[in-house]
């Protein structure tokens, strides 16, 4: 569950890897609400959303290939 505040959707999509709600209290609650009646649904978006994070922002791996690109080495 995200406000998702930099409006970014290049790689985590909306409904597959998170759920995006409002800044607000309602829209949290609902949200909530989804999830208690459609855990399993739910599960496999969260269970999507880490694998993806996992995958796509390991800062270890990132850090590595920057320096690398900046020094010029393999």
């Amino acid at each position: 569950m995200s406000t998702n505040p930099r409006k970014d959707y290049f790689l985590l999509k909306n409904g597959l890897d998170y759920i995006e709600v409002e800044a607000k209290e309602e829209s949290i609650r609902n949200i909530l609400l989804w999830i208690e009646k459609n855990l399993d649904k739910a599960r496999e978006i969260g269970i999507n959303g880490t694998t993806k994070v996992h995958k796509y922002f390991n800062s270890e791996v990132i850090v590595n290939s920057r320096l690398s690109h900046i020094f010029n080495v393999d």
